[in-house]
């Protein structure tokens, strides 16, 4: 008894040593590319500033996270992102849990931790902040609760916590039906799946489930009502499902774009599991099913309209316990594919990092630079109007002027010039804020064409210029605003 527990005890703690290890080696690497925030992450800032139960885009949480992170560390970039890799750590270590739940080898935890935390898609997301980190935080911890009920006889507390999780995944980003689409199709195809989650769900413990997702869930739900469903709507919109699509060549494309998010190898080893599923036990089936439905939804997606490479990103929890599985099992014949994976790991992660500073000839972080210089010389155009509203007519410039200005607006306006909401800054903002007041625009436009008629005086003030490198920079210009016409 003692020797287990040394032994589980020495397991746990190498594997949170490791942890620790990657999280300041990629912190210090993503620290070193001094990236401004993107304007995403510009946005998810500005809603952290005003808490709400839900936004334009995207449902609450990840306000809310910003909103305790920066509350406790500050605002400065590292704060705003801190968590990513904070969340993502902590991810795979239940993702090692998980796995040992299902192999009850004591390197299980290990090697699926290890693969999780080093596929490229977690070494890029882990330099900035997104729904999708919350996201995959909490589907880590609902899959190890539901491992838990599988596996093991004292279930009431996981039940408990795999209702929470996929409530706070539901508040995170809406990819969290996936796995619940996943077991309803695994249920009606795979009779022994059926019986496994019979034995284990009673009716109770499937109205509990869903009571609690409901309670918690239900504020959300409540404030898209009141808002014209207006995050749904957007979610919709963004899937473009009646769009114009793009066949076989978006397909292929996000197809292959699979190979970086979670690694050649580790990809090759994924569906090379497919040819041996009938003699996988039913657990590892279940699993096949969380992996392979979103996977097959969001390429058929890309298919039929777009799909970004991340949208998957969910099946790759999953999908890593399988990797990790496939391996244990046939060790040590196959042990040079693990230490495979794991180079390449690696190796992404250092040069993803890397790449901000010395692009290799390439440069994927344009989006990320130049911000803060621009804030600071919208800053001193403003220093001559203190009292002025702030007012753009791009959600981009908002949200980054918003945090990078040194003397904030005390009010501002995101221009709307069709009347259409396109974004959270013209559902929370609206023209009549500028009656009586004077306003700076700044421009993403050639010219003041749809805004000039609006004023009684618009006065050209300067240009201004973001520099994303030395060949290229993105021009604004300023304008006075005077005597609003409603």
């Amino acid at each position: 008894m003692i020797y287990m527990f040394y032994n589980k005890f020495r397991t746990y703690l190498s594997l949170l040593i490791f942890l620790t290890v990657v999280f300041l080696l990629r912190t210090f690497l993503w620290l070193y590319a001094n990236l401004d925030l993107g304007f995403d992450e510009a946005q998810y800032w500005t809603w952290s500033e005003n808490l709400d139960w839900g936004y334009y885009s995207k449902p609450p949480f990840l306000a809310w996270l910003l909103s305790i992170f920066t509350t406790i560390c500050g605002n400065a970039e590292v704060c705003v992102r801190i968590s990513s890799p904070i969340l993502h750590s902590i991810s795979a270590f239940f993702i090692g849990l998980t796995c040992l739940n299902f192999s009850k080898n004591k390197n299980a935890s290990f090697i699926a931790a290890s693969i999780w935390i080093l596929i490229p898609g977690i070494s890029l997301s882990s330099g900035f902040i997104s729904t999708d980190v919350p996201l995959l935080f909490f589907t880590s911890i609902a899959l190890w609760a539901f491992s838990c009920i599988i596996f093991l006889d004292n279930k009431k507390l996981y039940y408990l916590l795999l209702s929470l999780t996929l409530s706070l995944g539901f508040l995170s980003k809406y990819a969290i039906i996936y796995p619940i689409i996943a077991i309803i199709i695994a249920i009606i195809v795979e009779k022994k799946i059926l019986i496994k989650l019979k034995n284990n769900f009673s009716f109770l413990h499937l109205l509990f489930i869903v009571f609690v997702f409901v309670t918690l869930i239900f504020n959300h739900l409540h404030w898209n009502y009141i808002n014209s469903f207006i995050t749904a709507q957007h979610t919709l919109a963004n899937a473009n499902i009646n769009g114009e699509g793009g066949g076989f060549r978006n397909l292929i494309k996000f197809f292959l774009e699979q190979f970086i998010v979670f690694g050649p190898i580790t990809l090759i080893v994924l569906f090379s599991i497919l040819y041996s599923y009938k003699k996988l036990p039913v657990e590892e089936k279940i699993l096949i099913f969380l992996t392979f439905t979103p996977l097959f939804l969001v390429m058929v997606q890309a298919f039929i309209s777009r799909a970004h490479a991340n949208w998957a990103a969910i099946s790759y929890i999953p999908a890593t316990v399988l990797v990790s599985l496939q391996i244990i099992r046939y060790w040590p014949r196959i042990k040079v594919i693990y230490y495979g994976i794991i180079s390449i790991g690696l190796l992404f992660a250092v040069l993803i990092p890397l790449s901000s500073q010395h692009n290799f000839g390439l440069d994927p972080f344009k989006k990320y630079r130049g911000w803060s210089n621009l804030g600071l010389e919208v800053s001193k155009v403003y220093a001559s109007y203190p009292k002025a509203v702030l007012v753009t007519d791009d959600r981009r410039v908002m949200a980054e002027l918003l945090y990078y200005m040194k003397n904030k607006p005390k009010n501002w306006v995101r221009w709307n010039a069709d009347g259409y909401i396109h974004d959270h800054y013209e559902l929370v903002t609206s023209h009549s804020d500028l009656k009586n007041e004077i306003g700076i625009m700044v421009s993403s436009e050639p010219n003041n064409q749809h805004f000039s008629s609006s004023f009684q005086k618009v006065t050209f003030l300067k240009d201004l210029y973001r520099n994303i490198s030395n060949q290229k920079n993105q021009k604004y210009k300023i304008w006075l605003l005077e005597g609003y016409k409603e």
